[in-house]
């Protein structure tokens, strides 16, 4: 990779703008337009942040950021707001892709899933946050303005990349909801078959990235929720505003957004438990259920007088969200129940009605503000088995993939970005030995001071300050890098002897020294000495 990044560096240009007429801006390949040192260091970045061994780094990873910059060149990310400058979309788009892949180490993925599991996909969701984030702006080439060719033609994303002078200009009265949309046109442009055939052999990854790719963020989760942010985080820097806070505002995910709504319905306008007709819902003791059809129109109401405008449009995939989301209590594989309703007085609807169940501790988090139950009977009705003979569809076969490195077995720790992380501090700043430092030699091992030192990690990585660090430890724990204290534990203490007082240090062993430091490994620290009673 370093090769190849040199190889761009030094590259000539092919072309001199100075011979074209005012506004013609010369093509270039993807090595020229590579070569500035924002965008050098953004690949560097991408190298250490991303888990793939070096081969797949450069066919995939490489190679997708090599044809998207063929295909953007010198074009701006907007007409009078951030990056409007020649190269501004590039530029963009690598940092935000930057931003995301450093995000990603904060989080486990997928978060319902078990550690084995998360392990075995970690690879598969950091490659979708970069594939993600580097093509979110892309649409923009395609809607947002016209791009024409020396020889008077108009050029367009999907034909081959441009290979003659350029200039553009902004399409007047644009849709700005477009180009998020349109970003799907540049899939195969950009994304090598190879990746997309790796990434589609993990169903939950797969999916999401298309959702994001197609415009469709409310339904792609984490992964929305990391383009958004990392966004947020390039448009500040550009802007002049602080890029830690603009990194802190997390958006509100859809299912906060359903949920807040309904609490809003259910707790400031809905009519529950009549005993007669005009009830909007029920609550029992285990349940409370509303009328379905009328509580998702008035979920979109609310949301979309609220300015969110995200909310699906149709019913069905309303009540699709609102189950994948958890908010509501599944009926099978169905978030509609059919029940049949009976009052205390008697009153009874004369066919079943169509209900949605929600736990009552999702809207009434204290349960004595819950209003009294229903007194009556609220009961799911018994649906017919018409399928019950149908042959099921064989599942579908997934080929075999390139193994990847999980993050449950040893691996070389230039794989691990908290290691790559650790090179470049201990060689940047020199923190060995000294007495604020959080790396220490002890007896031939690298002593890393916990919690000090995944602390700075995620302060100087993703600007976070707060618990995140804990997810950056159990991740090297997770490598087989470390030794063990005793068979289950990985912290080591080591007493620090001053003159005139004693005191302990908790910390991690690192073996091998010379992963970290090269031939030039420092002495020992004569003031630390590990207390070997946990052997």
């Amino acid at each position: 990779m370093m090769k190849w990044l040199k190889k761009c560096f030094y590259c000539s240009q092919a072309a001199s703008e100075a011979t074209l007429p005012l506004g013609w801006v010369a093509s270039q390949s993807a090595c020229q337009l590579l070569a500035t040192p924002l965008r050098q260091s953004c690949l560097y970045q991408l190298r250490q942040l991303t888990p793939l061994p070096d081969k797949l780094f450069d066919d995939w990873i490489l190679t997708t950021i090599h044809r998207f910059a063929e295909q953007v060149q010198q074009l701006p990310a907007s007409k009078n707001h951030h990056h409007a400058g020649a190269g501004g979309l590039l530029d963009h788009s690598l940092e935000v892709t930057c931003h995301a892949a450093r995000l990603r180490q904060g989080y486990l993925l997928p978060p319902e899933a078990d550690s084995e599991e998360q392990a075995r996909q970690a690879s598969a969701w950091t490659v979708a946050v970069i594939c993600a984030a580097l093509l979110h702006d892309a649409g923009k080439t395609a809607t947002d303005m016209q791009i024409h060719q020396f020889d008077g033609t108009r050029w367009y994303p999907w034909q081959n990349p441009l290979s003659q002078p350029y200039r553009w200009q902004f399409i007047p009265g644009r849709d700005y909801h477009l180009h998020p949309v349109a970003c799907a046109l540049l899939v195969n442009q950009v994304l090598p078959t190879p990746l997309l055939d790796w990434l589609a052999g993990y169903p939950a990854v797969f999916s999401s990235l298309v959702y994001q790719l197609a415009g469709h963020g409310e339904r792609a989760g984490v992964l929305a929720e990391l383009v958004q942010q990392s966004d947020k985080a390039s448009v500040a820097k550009d802007l002049g505003g602080n890029i830690k806070t603009a990194l802190a505002q997390k958006p509100d995910s859809l299912a906060q957004q359903l949920l807040t709504a309904l609490r809003a319905l259910v707790q400031g306008e809905y009519r529950l438990n009549n005993q007669d007709c005009g009830s909007d819902g029920w609550l029992t003791q285990d349940a409370l259920w509303l009328v379905s059809k009328p509580t998702a129109d008035r979920i979109r109401a609310w949301l979309l007088q609220h300015g969110i405008t995200s909310v699906p449009e149709n019913n069905n995939r309303l009540f699709d969200e609102l189950l994948a989301q958890q908010v509501i209590v599944a009926n099978g594989e169905k978030g509609i129940w059919r029940c049949k309703i009976c009052s205390e007085k008697g009153w009874s609807p004369d066919e079943p009605l169509t209900l949605l169940r929600i736990a009552p501790a999702v809207i009434w988090q204290q349960a004595e503000s819950r209003p009294p139950v229903f007194a009556g009977s609220v009961t799911p009705a018994i649906e017919n088995q018409e399928t019950a003979n149908v042959v099921p569809t064989p599942e579908l076969v997934i080929p075999d993939l390139p193994v990847i490195p999980a993050a449950n077995h040893p691996v070389s720790t230039n794989t691990v970005p908290f290691m790559d992380w650790l090179k470049t501090h201990v060689t940047v700043t020199g923190a060995v030995n000294s007495q604020r430092a959080y790396v220490h030699l002890v007896e031939d091992n690298v002593f890393l001071v916990t919690p000090g030192i995944f602390k700075r990690y995620m302060q100087e990585t993703t600007g976070t300050t707060g618990n995140e660090w804990k997810l950056a430890q159990k991740e090297l724990q997770a490598q087989g890098l470390l030794k063990h204290s005793s068979e289950d534990s990985y912290i080591w203490t080591c007493e620090v002897k001053s003159p005139g007082k004693t005191r302990h240090l908790k910390g991690f062993l690192l073996p091998e020294p010379q992963h970290l430091f090269g031939e030039n490994v420092p002495m020992n620290n004569p003031w630390l000495k590990l207390v070997h009673e946990q052997l």
